[in-house]
Formats: C-alpha cells, structure tokens, sequence
C-alpha cells in the first residue's frame, strides 16, 4: 500500500524556526559565571525513574563542578508534546531521552546534534553492541546512544494470582492460553472488592500489533516506510480478543484505570498480569509496593514459535540547538559509562548497553535488576529472540499515538467497533506517515 508522503511535517516547520532561533538555543549561562556551564536534561518516566536520574545528576554535578543540569520529566505522550513545542521555538534540550519510534522525525529535520565528533574523544562507544549502538544513526550520523536493550514481557503478580486461586501457563503458553487465564482470573476476582481482573485488553496496545505482525510473518513496515500489512490485518488481530470481551468482567475497564490515575490496573493491584516491556519492572515494582513481580515470555505463535526481539531502550541525544555540545556528550558519556551511575540506574533504562557497565553492575541474589538480566539471557537462550526489531520509519510515534491515545480509548468505551477503528486509523495514516 502506498502512503503519500505530506508536503511538510510539522518537525520541518520547527526545522526552519530553530535555524533562525539558534542564537537563542538551550543551554543556560555560557561563561559569564566563573566559566560554569548549565545543561538542561529531560526525560520521560516514572517517579522511581526520576529518582534514579536525579541521584545520578547529583554524583555527576559532584564530579564536574563547572556543570550545573537541570532537570525535567514527563508522562511519555505530554513528553512529546513538549519536545515538539521546543523544536519549534528552537529551544531543544541540550540532553534529551529519545526513543528509536521518533528518532528519524527529529533527525531529518536536522534537530539533532551529530555526535560523531566526539566518539572516542569524550565519548566512549567502544563497548556498545554494533547493533544497538547503529540504531542511533541516521543520514550517516550519531545523533543517539542507546542507554539499553529491553523485550516484551508479562508482569505477574504472583500474590495476586495465589490469592484467586487460578495457575499460570507455563512458558511455552499460546495466546488461547492467555485469554483462558485472563478469563479464569477474571471470573475468580468478581466478587472481589475491589474487583480483581486478569488483565487490560492487549489488543489496545500499538506494540503488541507489531508483535502480532511478525508473529504472522509480516515485517509492519518497509525500510522506505511503506506499509506491508493491511486494514484485515488489524482487524483480525482486534477482533482476536472478543471471546475475552464478551465475557463477564474479563479485561480491565478504562474507565477504572482513569480513576486510579497515575497508577494501572495491575499496578493498583486490581489486575493479575500485563504486558509490558521488561525493563518497567523497577517502576512498577515502586507503584504496586511489592518486589514480588515475575517476568514470562510473550505467547507462541501458531508455528510453535515466539519470535520475539530485543530492541534500544531508551536513547540519550542532543538537541541540535545546543550551546554547550562538549558539555552535553560529557553528561551522555556519564549516563552512559558510568559505574557507579550505573549501579544507581540498575536496569531501569534496560540491561546496560555498555558491556563494560553490565560487568560492573552488581545486583543483589533476587533482586529486579538480576531479575530483568537473568530473564533476558533465558529469553536468548531458549532461542525465543529470533527477529530483529521492526523499522521505525518517520511518524511511526504518530501513529502509535493515534492508535492508543485517540482510537483505543473510544474503542474501550464501546463509541467505535472493530471496522470503525481500523477505517478511521488507516485514514489518519496517509496523513501522518512519511515515506521516502
């Protein structure tokens, strides 16, 4: 399917605005007090992740007291809505969290510092995988270093699970496997109060539809950014949850989850399981107030296989606009390299990028980073990890947005149905992907 490509994104009008802004770029003081210099640094995240970040801003403060950071954060959508506000004002941070899913948006409207100028020269790169560290580079550049590796997993709540009295599949579980526990656990928390659920409704979530996709032999999208699956494609893997939806109180309502805010379902305690990227085990460890949280697998497919991937956590860039670039990379090369900022981050991030940091890193018998570690390697070793990331291409965050945060709350609340969810997202995406 061809997707047009439109005229001009709104990353390009704040292309031409931060070009004529530059004079104005982030930054803070540029020597007039003492030669010190002030960095600003933003991220998305949890509290718990914050905490982690601001403890590690201090000890790196400690170490360079010519730098000053200021910090930031954000829910991860309000996130992105701020970054765009500060592309088109030229007021990028001079360190940002990036994600792999934006990553070409910002950097082909040139609003990224290419870090090339400082690898191995303040920047070390030398013990990042190849793999990882290339999906930082875009246009021959280096605009971005990945903090981590993550993959999908299912968060339990073994407690929880123990206190409805229903069992878990083991590892080698189908997608039937989980709708029957989803509507098992379900039905033994009914008469909870409050209610106890299996799960939120999977289907909901934008990344799992890639998981479905590959899970089917389809790669979502080509490296030109066209489309490779189609309107019956999302439709089937909507629809593949009604015998769920149909049942009595078998996913957990939105408009619950709305009412529990900032916290979910399963991190109130009022879901039995979610899917989740594996890292988020710290964060939801913190909100749920219980360390007891195990980690399995994504479903097997029909074939009899999982074909799951591993794909860059988050991702440390520099805004185009900066002031202070050597500065910057210092603060990145920090986050990045660091032991003993390491040892404070754990595996928030994901299981450490830099080899280096990974051996360094020392976690307690039983604790969640050793957890988040031991579960990737079993992912690996079993052989579960047999494709590669899916191409992200320009506007991929959009339609991930239009998916989750517009079609799938209307979806939940019984104002669209199947068709009219896949129509209108299709639609919207002549509109919002960029191919070349």
């Amino acid at each position: 399917m061809s997707i047009r490509k439109p005229a001009m994104s709104g990353l390009a009008f704040a292309l031409a605005g931060s070009l004529a802004l530059t004079a104005c770029g982030s930054g803070g003081d540029d020597g007039g007090d003492g030669g010190n210099v002030t960095l600003n640094f933003t991220w998305w995240g949890s509290d718990e992740r914050s905490e982690r970040y601001e403890a590690v801003i201090e000890l790196f403060e400690e170490q360079n007291p010519g730098i000053t950071v200021q910090t930031s954060f954000a829910e991860f959508q309000d996130y992105w809505t701020q970054r765009s506000t500060d592309a088109t004002s030229g007021e990028l941070p001079d360190v940002m969290q990036m994600d792999v899913s934006r990553l070409l948006e910002y950097s082909n409207n040139g609003l990224l510092y290419d870090m090339s100028e400082f690898e191995g020269n303040g920047l070390d790169t030398s013990t990042i995988d190849e793999g990882l560290l290339a999906s930082g580079r875009s246009n021959e550049q280096l605009v971005a270093i990945p903090t981590g590796s993550n993959t999908l997993a299912l968060m339990v709540n073994p407690d929880l699970v123990a206190e409805l009295g229903v069992e878990l599949p083991d590892w080698d579980y189908t997608w039937e496997d989980y709708q029957e526990f989803v509507q098992a656990a379900s039905e033994a928390g009914a008469d909870s109060d409050p209610q106890v659920y299996g799960a939120g409704d999977y289907t909901m979530t934008w990344w799992f539809f890639m998981q479905h996709l590959i899970q089917q032999g389809v790669e979502p999208f080509s490296e030109t950014g066209e489309m490779n699956f189609t309107e019956d494609d999302m439709r089937a893997f909507i629809e593949s949850a009604q015998p769920v939806r149909e049942g009595d109180s078998a996913f957990f309502p939105r408009e619950r989850g709305e009412q529990l805010l900032p916290k979910g379902g399963f991190t109130s305690g009022e879901a039995a399981v979610e899917f989740h990227w594996d890292n988020f085990i710290s964060g939801y460890s913190a909100d749920l107030g219980s360390e007891n949280i195990q980690l399995m697998p994504m479903p097997t497919a029909a074939d009899g296989e999982k074909h799951m991937f591993f794909k860059p956590t988050m991702q440390l860039a520099m805004g185009g606009n900066t002031s202070h670039p050597e500065e910057a990379a210092q603060l990145i090369d920090f986050l990045i390299n660091d032991p003993e900022a390491g040892q404070i981050i754990g595996t928030d991030l994901g299981v450490p990028a830099s080899q280096s940091r990974l051996d360094a890193l020392e976690v307690e018998d039983g604790s969640l980073d050793q957890r988040v570690i031991e579960y990737e390697q079993r992912v690996r070793d079993e052989g579960y990890a047999t494709e590669t990331v899916p191409f992200q291409p320009e506007g991929f965050g959009a339609l991930e947005t239009e998916y989750v945060e517009v079609l799938a709350q209307e979806f939940d609340y019984g104002q669209i149905d199947a068709n009219e969810f896949v129509e209108r997202w299709f639609s919207e995406a002549s509109n919002l992907l960029v191919t070349n």
